[in-house]
């Protein structure tokens, strides 16, 4: 019997321990799922756009749970496309977002600053977009190259852009990110948290 109880308060003190730190991985799973699913959408509008050589914008809206999408479809003769990130057409490439994790814009994130130092020069003249915005989706144009449209063209006219999108996970309130240089590079971003947290990328 004496053994059966001490069995059982191993048992009990393991399970104490083990448990939070289960569901900690797995909340830190969703987070870094979702910035890796958005990150692998943009790169598919990215390879796209080349391909077609026409320009593409990615949105995430607001179902439940929230969809990211590319917005190609319908692709019109006068070379714009999509519908506005407004529709989700059968043929876009989609994703689905955890519902524990939302998109939220860029002044609620923090230590900003941090995060564009290690994407971008530090005196790079270029102030990063934000991809939540419905103004300024994160967007690749005909060369491969993050863009802003400008009178229907997304390319070099608009000059070099650079975008970055925040996802927070509502249970943890610990934060991902993802951006995309000026030269295209996209990259996945988790913050430590705390007073001293910073950006790391994985």
């Amino acid at each position: 019997m004496l053994e059966l109880l001490v069995g059982a308060a191993i048992t009990m003190i393991l399970a104490g321990i083990l448990i939070p730190n289960f569901n900690t991985a797995m909340h830190t799973s969703r987070l870094r799922g979702a910035a890796t699913d958005f990150a692998s959408l943009i790169q598919v509008e990215r390879i796209r756009a080349v391909d077609d050589d026409r320009y593409y914008s990615a949105y995430i809206l607001g179902n439940n749970p929230q969809e990211g999408f590319v917005d190609i479809y319908p692709q019109n003769a006068n070379g714009a496309s999509g519908g506005g990130g407004n529709v989700v057409d059968p043929k876009d490439p989609v994703i689905q977002i955890n519902s524990e994790i939302s998109q939220q814009p860029v002044n609620s994130a923090p230590k900003t600053a941090n995060l564009q130092l290690q994407f971008l020069p530090a005196n790079s003249p270029i102030v990063p977009l934000d991809g939540s915005s419905a103004a300024s989706p994160v967007t690749f144009g005909p060369r491969g190259l993050p863009c802003k449209p400008l009178a229907g063209v997304c390319d070099s006219l608009g000059g070099p852009q650079a975008y970055w999108i925040f996802f927070q996970d509502n249970v943890t309130q610990n934060w991902g990110a993802v951006t995309v240089t000026p030269a295209g590079r996209i990259q996945r971003w988790i913050y430590s948290g705390g007073g001293a947290g910073a950006w790391f990328k994985y």
